[in-house]
């Protein structure tokens, strides 16, 4: 996505492309990785490959074909293959065993999704699966359903598209939100589910000017939704990228020059004046030493110039972030000794444990350690090959946890065997537990805190 923005704008930093380049160069290989032995994609490379999950793979490396020339086209011809081989004849799609319950379980709403990746990169021969999407979009009131409906319907310029446009418009909230979404193909929630549905709804409205300004309530508060530099979980922020990339695409239009006023409680804090071919960021300075304790507003003014993206970033501490009463999942984490000889293990408590009665999808615990204390990789392996976890990744002071999907009431004992490898007092970072599709909503838990002894030198 980053690559196809820069690509329509000129002017654009050649540092700025290189380093875009480099990343979407590593992340190809590191995705190619993670095919399965007989075809297809899932999340950790494992047999068999995932339906749903590969069609997004479909998606993705045609869209990076355009701006990447060294994909593997015999590739992307194996795993279309692989996924048109899983037609049922039915206008849908057969699924194996491990993709029920860790993304949607909805025949419907699968087929849907595998369709549109489909219809997206031009794959022909689907005419019985973009019927069976219209007839369930001319049937349903799901929002999300509709708004990839509307998007199978206009990739293949089907007929019944501008009635399908019409009811995902009617589901458009006063802010531009299209709510009214039952759930994703990830199984999100949340803010999550909003993004992915209307980032979906701009796509499809972007090619129906009768939609236009339904297209524009939707793309302002999309902008809004960026945190950090990310709008949600993996699946919202690409739908949110492909929404506005198709957005730019779709409004370029002449610069102008103006000034950027950042304006704290009424009063002009600074400005900064940019001419017509301005590349680049617009950086305003930080003003935190206006904020003092209490209520503040703060506002962003464009004064001429031509309309633009902008964002606020604001950094924190805090040693416990605040938990969501929506989290789906609970943590807890606790050292056997708080006191341990350098050199020696200490065994770590972990339970991840689903509060709902319900199934839900990708869960992830995300268990800080405190400096000093190391993990066993050889040990987290076994815990693979027992089946008590599906992957994990180790990241500086963090050991990641990642579970395919928990059932209703499920609860996940863990015992991590960490080494004393540095002598010292430590604390280390928050642990925290939450859906991967829905990361906004957060259980955090305290620190751990351990002191490690220094051994005894040898006898002489």
């Amino acid at each position: 996505m980053v690559m196809t923005y820069l690509g329509s704008h000129q002017g654009t930093d050649e540092a700025i492309k290189a380093r875009a380049l480099g990343l979407l160069e590593r992340g190809y290989k590191m995705l190619k990785s993670f095919e399965c032995k007989k075809d297809g994609y899932e999340w950790f490379g494992a047999d068999p490959g995932h339906e749903a999950l590969t069609a997004m793979g479909v998606m993705e490396f045609t869209d990076m074909a355009h701006v990447y020339g060294a994909v593997d086209q015999g590739m992307i011809d194996r795993t279309r293959g692989w996924l048109l081989s899983k037609r049922d004849g039915k206008g849908g799609f057969t699924r194996g065993q491990r993709a029920l319950h860790t993304w949607s379980d909805s025949y419907e709403l699968t087929n849907a999704y595998i369709t549109w990746a489909l219809s997206q990169a031009r794959v022909t021969g689907i005419e019985k699966e973009v019927a069976a999407v219209r007839e369930q979009a001319l049937a349903t009131d799901d929002a999300y359903f509709l708004a990839l409906a509307a998007n199978v319907l206009l990739d293949t310029k089907d007929p019944a598209a501008e009635k399908v446009l019409e009811k995902l418009g009617k589901k458009q909230a006063e802010d531009g939100a299209v709510k009214g979404a039952k759930t994703s193909i990830t199984c999100s929630g949340g803010e999550g589910l909003e993004i992915e549905t209307t980032s979906l709804a701009i796509l499809a409205w972007l090619r129906a000017p009768a939609h236009t300004a339904s297209c524009e309530k939707a793309m302002h508060w999309l902008l809004e939704r960026a945190k950090g530099g990310r709008f949600g979980s993996t699946q919202s922020t690409v739908l949110a990228l492909k929404a506005i990339v198709a957005y730019d695409a779709a409004h370029a239009t002449p610069k102008k020059p103006g000034a950027v006023l950042l304006v704290v409680d009424g009063k002009v804090y600074d400005e900064k004046r940019f001419s017509a071919d301005q590349q680049g960021s617009i950086v305003l300075p930080p003003f935190g030493d206006a904020l003092t304790p209490g209520e503040h507003k703060v506002e962003v003014k464009l004064v001429g110039g031509t309309p633009m993206p902008y964002s606020l970033t604001v950094r924190y501490n805090a040693l416990k972030p605040a938990s969501s009463p929506s989290c789906k999942v609970s943590l807890s984490t606790k050292l056997v000794a708080s006191e341990v000889n350098e050199g020696e293990t200490v065994d770590l408590r972990v339970q991840v444990a689903n509060v709902t009665a319900e199934t839900i999808p990708m869960t992830m615990a995300i268990v800080g350690l405190p400096g000093g204390l190391e993990s066993r990789a050889d040990q987290l392996k076994e815990l693979v090959k027992e089946g008590k976890i599906d992957f994990f990744e180790t990241r500086g002071r963090e050991v990641i946890l990642y579970k395919r999907g928990m059932a209703a009431s499920e609860k996940c004992d863990l015992v991590l065997n960490l080494v004393a490898a540095i002598p010292g007092t430590y604390r280390g970072p928050a642990s925290r537990a939450y859906l991967y599709y829905t990361d906004e909503d957060e259980q955090w838990v305290v620190p751990l805190c351990v002191h490690v002894k220094a051994s005894e030198p040898a006898a002489k």
